[in-house]
Formats: structure tokens, C-alpha cells, sequence
């Protein structure tokens, strides 16, 4: 999807105009069917029962049955994993071996070095894997991996991927050319966390002082601050009609046209979504207080939600 430079760079200058920001008006509550937490057993296995340890890059097949997440534990031994999740089994599979530590030279702000996309029925990872030099004392070093993984079976590693996969990739919606160059403004814009959906624009930039705010702005209008607070913000989610993000009320579903927010009932200031499947409408989250938001803050679960 080409854009516009010249006509970006305006815009998000115009970001340090405060006085033509809007903010949006008080979020709804949205009050979903229960939501179904992954068995603790799974969520063990694949390492997010660690504090030191976060799910990074996520996505649902098609079908909604299974999730695909990338488990990273940052330098520790457990290292970055993906892994593949049977929401009816309760079940996960490796959809990659163990990947090593995290990537100095993939990772940014807003991505984590790793994609996850299904084509059909199989899983396409790409991401680096950690390795050591051939001869002792050569220096570690990070290498581009392809694999592929259908559910229950094991990964396979490619030479190269699919074509249409390939491309899927490279340009994926809502992205931004990584080459497009932001100005400095007085909220910095993070690169790696501009998102242009249809004729909105939404943006992720932090101050000096390492506030995080997530903007929006459709064509020419006011600017519209939704949320602001830490990296958490990072995990937000979109589809060609809406955002879907933490904030300290809890997750909240923002219409893009409509301009209002909606909050997740069960959801709390602890909560973040990790993947979103606009066709089934399925949201899958993170949260420290179960997956009802009743219990006090304890061990991270990993909820399954249908929204409205």
C-alpha cells in the first residue's frame, strides 16, 4: 500500500500541536459471552507462567481453532519459541525449535523479529535463530529462519518461502515502509508504530519522559489522543475497522468510523491482547487477575474471548 510522504510528515508534525487534539469520548462497556482460559498446563509448557517471559507476535487460523504465539523470554535460557496452540485440545506444539536468545538486530520498539502468518491450514514463521560461530570463540551470531508447522506435526525448516507467503510478508496490511523517515516532534513518533487503515492514521510516540500515547486521525480531522500510559501500547491490535489496545480501564475496542471506544467488561488495567480475528470476531488476551477479572492479581493466564 503506497502512501504519501510528504503528506505523513505533515500529519504527524502536526502531533506536537496539542491544542488541535481531540480526545475521544467515554468508552462503553461491552459486556462479551465468558471467555475460556488456555488449560495453566499449557501456558506453562510454553513458558508464559515466567515473568520473564512475554508473548510477542500472535495469530489465529483462519478457522479460529488454533493460536500461533511467539513465546520470548528475552536472554535467558529459555530463549524464543513459537509455538502453536488446539484451543478445543488444549493442547501446544513447537512450531519452531528453540530460537535462542532475543535478536539485537530484529527486534525494535513495536516488532519483535519474528511474523507469524497461516496460509490455509499451516503455519509460515519467519524469524532469526540464535548461532555460534564454527569455531570456538567466534562470535554469536543471529541467522534469517523460515519454517513452516501444521498443528500436531513437527516444523519444518524452509530454504526460501512461498511467493504469495513472501509477499504477504513484506507488505502487510496497514504498514508502513520501513525507509519512510519521521521528523522529530515533541512526542516522538516510534518508526515501527505507524499504521495507516483505510483513511485513518494511527500512531504509537513517547516523550522525554517515556509516556506512551496512541493517536489517531482520520484524513484532515483533529487529532485524537486514545490512550495514554507505557509500552504496554505496543500490543496493539487493528483490522480495516478497529483498534484494539490496553489502557488502565482495561482493553478497549475502539471503532475506527464511529469514533467510540468500548471497554472489555472482564478485562482490567493488567490486561493485553495478543491476537484479534476480525472474521470470528475472537480475542485472545493476557491477564493477571483470570481470565473474568475476579481473582487477585496472581499467575499471567492466557483468555480466549468472543466479542459482540
Amino acid at each position: 500500500m503506497k502512501t504519501n510522504p510528504t503528506a505523513l510528515l505533515a500529519l504527524v508534525a502536526a502531533g506536537a500541536a496539542l491544542s488541535t487534539l481531540n480526545l475521544p469520548a467515554v468508552a462503553h462497556d461491552s459486556a462479551p459471552a465468558a471467555p475460556v482460559a488456555v488449560s495453566s498446563a499449557v501456558v506453562r509448557q510454553i513458558g508464559l507462567s515466567s515473568n520473564d517471559c512475554n508473548p510477542g507476535k500472535a495469530a489465529f487460523s483462519d478457522d479460529g481453532k488454533f493460536l500461533a504465539l511467539n513465546v520470548d523470554c528475552g536472554e535467558s535460557r529459555a530463549g524464543r519459541r513459537v509455538w502453536i496452540i488446539d484451543l478445543a485440545a488444549n493442547t501446544a506444539t513447537p512450531a519452531t525449535p528453540p530460537l535462542g536468545g532475543s535478536d539485537p538486530n530484529g527486534e525494535t520498539i513495536v516488532q519483535d523479529g519474528t511474523e507469524v502468518l497461516w496460509s490455509g491450514g499451516t503455519l509460515y514463521v519467519t524469524t532469526s535463530m540464535e548461532t555460534r560461530g564454527a569455531r570456538k570463540g567466534d562470535p554469536t551470531y543471529w541467522a534469517e529462519r523460515f519454517f513452516s508447522a501444521k498443528p500436531g506435526q513437527a516444523p519444518q525448516a524452509l530454504r526460501q518461502l512461498p511467493a504469495a507467503v513472501k509477499a504477504k510478508f513484506e507488505h502487510p496490511f496497514g504498514r508502513f515502509p520501513v525507509e519512510e523517515v519521521l521528523p522529530d516532534t515533541d512526542n516522538d513518533v516510534v518508526a515501527d508504530g505507524v499504521f495507516r487503515i483505510g483513511k485513518h492514521l494511527a500512531w504509537i510516540s513517547n516523550d522525554a519522559n517515556d509516556n506512551v500515547f496512541l493517536r489517531t486521525r482520520t484524513g484532515k480531522g483533529p487529532i485524537r489522543e486514545l490512550s495514554r500510559g507505557g509500552w504496554e501500547l505496543t500490543s496493539l491490535q487493528y483490522d480495516p475497522k478497529r483498534l484494539i489496545y490496553p489502557s488502565r480501564n482495561g482493553i478497549i475496542v475502539y471503532d475506527l468510523d464511529a469514533g467510540q471506544p468500548r471497554r472489555v467488561t472482564v478485562t482490567h488495567a493488567d490486561a493485553r491482547p495478543v491476537a484479534w480475528l476480525a472474521a470470528g470476531r475472537k480475542l485472545a488476551y493476557t491477564s493477571t487477575r483470570g481470565c473474568d477479572g475476579k481473582a487477585q492479581p496472581g499467575a499471567r493466564a492466557l483468555c480466549i474471548l468472543n466479542l459482540p
